[in-house]
């Protein structure tokens, strides 16, 4: 993965160009020293000037108004403007000023609008952090302190405020009974931060040249290598996969963990400002030089079996075949935004419309319209297609019939983590309550209800929840979902059960992972990943222990994450972004296949060939739960549990006597 860089051949701004915002995922707003406010647009390669400001008006930082809709009415293409006067301005698209306020004493160094678009804050050269309403009437100060406030920002959904004060780091909750949290986070005078509304993350940068991400109790998450300049820019993609850095000529892309995608050294001076699109394929920079640059990721990988699929360019598409060596090539007729790659097909978003390829015909997709060309996410499950768009939630089936439109507020901050989909239902984790997971059962057949039809599980687990996982085999009222919380705790619950009990399965569990075709689940821990091969049998702890497989793994570095399992080998990313596949239970998955297909006397045949005891003892808790009497008297009998073994013996004597009565 990496950066295209592009930029016009003549800067069109003269002098340097502090700020630059996103309008859609196509035009670009940037203003300078020049006084100038300047529209690009990426499609056709035009530069309009807006308007011209002021000879007195050196803005600092811009920020245009979120994308949702207030009370029916839309309040797109307002821009916030924070300037070196102190004042901050309130404009249309169009460049005209509806209001200017004056905020602080000396230069107003922040200003963002809120999430929510209920409000905006302001930081200035004077220390203090207020928060003004959408119209500029001042309703608090928040922040008064004693030295120069460079960066603030709100959270996800504007209860808190991160703000900068020197070399340390301060989240400051509106909710006047929540204490205020503060570290010390470089050595030098951070001059920016990022707060990113999927993973929780923040990211700072420094004077003293290192970038640093930590949660929100402040504890470091990675720390960059040394820089020769101060980091002056700092932007989180949208999804929180990623993030950025702008230093003196120099630009990195880094994937959450900090390590580093790329590294590009644009003769540019200075980036003062780096903004993603909402789609979080590209990004544009404000230069010192006078030039606005832009970025587009390219050379995205995804694997799935066999077949390998990279992002050659904007809108291509090398798809590989590594057992046959044959190699396919596609061509979109718009900007590819979004892919995903399995169960046999391969699913592409451009800004336009959506491609559903099975992997044996690449020629004929199948091809609907979208709603919205933002889309954060896909998802595929066995009989089903999720697509995340900022407009909403869209389930499609392989066939691109719309099968279901759950509702959720917010939907473009649903990281990966906080959805999942499996073959008849879709799990989210509540975003204004995160103790709560919502699923949505989805349509098995060909009637297609509305989404005011379908069917919604609430579960309220008694912490907060980061991370689900549906499992993905059996039948829907056998469904089982598991829950990481913010303990690392790891719990499996049945979706169906009319009183769901959460049962624990392990504790410091970094990632979690379910087999595409068992109910086997895995788990990874820092130096280690286990695998549950029977996670039903929670409900006893001698035998989830016998089903429990554990193996040690080295060398696996900070935050490690599961990508997938298949056949009983897990696909794992390492903390320095290289994959390892790690054997971890082959002969466990493949009793499993055995079981659901109804096939005992080859399960048993397996167990009896390989001789292990832990395949014997998924055979007997797998036998018990199905009522194979028979094969589980043999099962635990082999692995020593003969009170079991007596007690099947008198069921199996007296069953036949009480149906004769």
């Amino acid at each position: 993965m990496k950066f295209k860089i592009s930029s016009f051949k003549e800067p069109k701004h003269v002098g340097a160009v502090s700020c630059v915002g996103w309008n859609n995922t196509e035009d670009v707003f940037s203003c300078g020293d020049d006084h100038k406010l300047l529209k690009w647009n990426l499609v056709s390669g035009e530069c309009l000037v807006i308007t011209t400001f002021p000879e007195d008006f050196y803005p600092i930082c811009l920020h245009l108004f979120p994308k949702i809709n207030l009370g029916g009415n839309k309040h797109n293409d307002v821009i916030l403007i924070a300037c070196a006067d102190g004042k901050f301005h309130i404009m249309n698209n169009n460049g005209r000023i509806e209001k200017s306020v004056n905020a602080h004493q000396g230069a107003c160094l922040a200003a963002q609008w809120s999430p929510d678009g209920a409000g905006l804050l302001t930081a200035g050269e004077d220390g203090f952090v207020k928060i003004w309403s959408r119209n500029g009437l001042l309703r608090s100060t928040v922040i008064q302190s004693d030295v120069p406030c460079y960066s603030a920002i709100f959270n996800s959904d504007s209860s808190a405020i991160l703000y900068t004060k020197g070399n340390s780091l301060v989240i400051k909750h509106l909710n006047s009974s929540s204490k205020t949290t503060k570290w010390k986070a470089h050595e030098g005078v951070i001059l920016c931060v990022a707060w990113n509304a999927n993973n929780n993350l923040i990211l700072s940068g420094s004077e003293d040249g290192y970038s640093k991400i930590w949660d929100q109790f402040g504890q470091q998450i990675s720390v960059s290598v040394k820089h020769d300049q101060p980091i002056t820019s700092v932007s989180w993609s949208p999804a929180g996969d990623m993030f950025v850095i702008g230093s003196y000529n120099l630009i990195r892309l880094c994937n959450a963990n900090g390590w580093s995608h790329c590294l590009e050294r644009p003769s540019t001076g200075s980036i003062y400002s780096i903004v993603w699109s909402s789609d979080g394929t590209q990004l544009a920079a404000a230069c010192a030089n006078g030039n606005v640059l832009f970025a587009h990721i390219i050379e995205r990988e995804y694997a799935w079996k066999n077949y390998t699929c990279t992002q050659t360019g904007r809108k291509v598409i090398s798809i590989k075949d590594i057992i046959t060596d044959q190699n396919d090539q596609l061509d979109y007729p718009d900007r590819v935004i979004q892919i995903a790659l399995g169960f046999n097909h391969l699913v592409t978003a451009t800004v336009k419309q959506c491609f559903i390829h099975k992997l044996t015909s690449w020629n004929t997709p199948v091809t609907f319209d979208l709603k919205e060309g933002t889309i954060s996410m896909i998802l595929l499950a066995e009989r089903c297609i999720c697509v995340i768009e900022r407009a909403g939630i869209s389930v499609y089936s392989y066939m691109g019939r719309l099968l279901a439109s759950p509702r959720c507020s917010r939907p473009e901050t649903l990281g990966r983590a906080a959805v999942s989909l499996g073959p008849d239902a879709l799990a989210l984790i509540d975003q204004s309550d995160r103790k709560i997971i919502q699923v949505f059962d989805l349509p098995t057949g060909l009637i297609v209800r509305s989404s005011t039809d379908n069917t919604v599980t609430k579960l309220i687990h008694k912490m907060t929840v980061s991370s689900i996982a549906l499992s993905q085999s059996g039948p829907i009222n056998e469904r089982q979902i598991a829950l990481l919380d913010y303990n690392r705790d790891l719990y499996v619950v049945t979706v169906k059960d009319s009183k769901p009990k959460f049962v624990k399965l392990g504790s410091q569990i970094l990632s979690i992972c379910w087999s595409a075709e068992t109910e086997l689940l895995v788990g990874l821990r820092a130096n280690s990943a286990v695998a549950w091969c029977c996670p039903r049998a929670a409900y006893k702890s001698d035998w989830l222990a016998l089903t429990t497989v554990t193996k040690d793994i080295t060398d696996l570095g900070r935050n490690p994450s599961l990508l997938s399992v298949e056949d009983g080998v897990a696909c794992i990313c390492r903390g320095n972004g290289s994959r390892t596949h790690i054997s971890l239970a082959s002969f466990p998955e493949k009793l499993l296949k055995h079981v659901d297909a109804n096939m005992w006397q080859d399960a048993l045949q397996l167990c009896r060939t390989v001789e292990d005891e832990t395949l014997w003892a998924c055979l007997a808790v797998l036998a018990w739960q199905h009522n194979q009497l028979a094969i589980a008297e043999e099962a635990f009998a082999l692995i020593h549990h003969y009170y079991q073994v007596c007690y099947i013996q008198h069921l199996r004597s007296t069953i036949p006597e009480k149906l004769t009565t």
